[in-house]
């Protein structure tokens, strides 16, 4: 059963990414239809993140506390509602308006996919568990971007988006008869205990643990990546045609080669987190130290391509620095669950939406430096692109000084794996 929750929650992923990365494939149509210059262009990619945070949050406290199955399925159905509603959309504000509330609904997915695949998988396997949640979203916003395009180019972009509403109902119905809450003999024996801890959460304690060197500097390494994360679902497109110089197709097919090969290149890491984990139970080691080294090796490769834009070099240097800063994705909520194991849902939101401010604030940032550079936009591009590097540098610099796990949560997980095992 774990196994197919956590396919589940992979393709989950997938159309979550999906829904997020074809507005910047589809870019090019949209903004020709609404005649949007640069600067709405990035008020519509800033858009999706308004409400993102704030909703992801208590999108996962509500999953703590009625359960991740019926609060994902209700997410997916929502999801469905707003992409057909696309096909009604004829000025920039109804899309402004469209982004808004496809964002709002889909914030909360992400910490609930990571905290239910913790609930189904012991630690030495969380790590590889969340490492796969993270590739539907790789997947998702550019392994089909080929798919999505070719979509765009025979349906039109609006027809496309409608394809993805239907793909979510079909995941929804899926979800809902082919899961469980949580496996069987954990949850009969803890759901009651559980929801007393909920009710008596102690909010002072609850904010110094937000406070704490471990959960602040791991969000913000998060934060650092997720800019590049949204530079890559919104930018990316129109920086390979504009600036590389690729063909649309070629476009496509160069966003789906960054996207497989970087999937490989952090699962292998999260892969190598659990390994060494496993042997010394070390959280530095084998959580911090490998995160962190794999972020500051991807900043340098993403600042590479400032020097060398040659079209093979970029996806090359893509790849690595995809792969390698996106390290933090499936180890950051594993830090932040250690640190209040019983409120996981909400530890992880905390993580992806404070993280995901990044995203209100990366399309207009990249938005306004190319729209400043006027008819030099390489010149412009190649400042957003150093910047994101820095962030990733500083903040990984950061995250490997300051975060130093609770290490003495590791009896509850150790006895929380021997449970998880002997009901699977």
């Amino acid at each position: 059963m774990r196994w197919i929750v956590l396919v589940l929650l992979f393709f989950g992923m997938i159309i979550n990414f999906a829904d997020k990365s074809i507005i910047g494939l589809a870019a090019v149509p949209i903004m020709e239809e609404f005649k949007l210059s640069y600067a709405e262009w990035g008020l519509v990619g800033s858009s999706y993140y308004w409400l993102y945070p704030v909703t992801g949050i208590f999108g996962a406290a509500w999953a703590d506390r009625i359960g991740a199955k019926k609060v994902l399925g209700f997410l997916m159905l929502t999801w469905a509602v707003l992409q057909f509603g696309v096909l009604a959309i004829t000025a920039l504000p109804l899309l402004v308006l469209y982004r808004i509330l496809l964002g709002a609904f889909e914030g909360p997915f992400s910490p609930v996919a990571y905290s239910h695949a913790h609930k189904w998988f012991p630690p030495k396997l969380r790590g590889f568990a969340n490492s796969v949640v993270v590739s539907g979203a790789t997947v998702g916003a550019m392994i089909v971007a080929p798919l999505l395009v070719a979509l765009i180019s025979i349906l039109g972009w609006k027809a496309a988006f409608a394809c993805l509403g239907a793909a979510s109902i079909v995941w929804a119905m899926a979800f809902q008869f082919m899961t469980k809450e949580s496996p069987a003999e954990v949850y009969d024996k803890a759901k009651k205990k559980k929801q007393e801890k909920l009710e008596k959460i102690n909010i002072k304690e609850f904010l110094r643990v937000l406070g704490s060197p471990s959960a602040l500097f791991t969000t913000l390494a998060y934060f650092s990546t997720y800019f590049l994360v949204v530079w890559l679902a919104v930018w990316l497109p129109i920086y390979l045609v504009e600036v590389v110089n690729m063909s649309p197709a070629q476009m496509g097919y160069g966003v789906a080669v960054i996207g497989i090969a970087s999937t490989f290149i952090y699962i292998g890491v999260s892969a190598l987190s659990d390994y060494l984990f496993k042997k010394n139970q070390n959280w530095r080691l084998s959580r911090v130290y490998v995160v962190a080294s794999s972020m500051v090796i991807g900043a340098l490769f993403l600042a590479s391509i400032i020097v060398f834009q040659h079209p093979v070099w970029v996806v090359i240097a893509m790849c690595f620095a995809k792969g390698l800063t996106y390290a933090i994705l499936p180890i950051g909520p594993t830090i932040m669950i250690n640190e209040l194991p019983e409120r996981g849902g909400l530890m992880t939101s905390i993580l992806t939406s404070s993280g995901n401010i990044a995203g209100i604030v990366a399309p207009l940032v990249t938005g306004f430096i190319v729209g400043l550079s006027g008819a030099d936009k390489v010149f412009g591009y190649n400042l957003s692109i150093l910047f994101m590097a820095a962030l990733v540098l500083v903040f990984s610099i950061l995250f490997s000084i300051f975060v130093k796990p609770d290490t003495s949560k590791r009896e509850e997980n150790e006895h929380e794996s021997r449970l998880l095992q002997s009901s699977n």
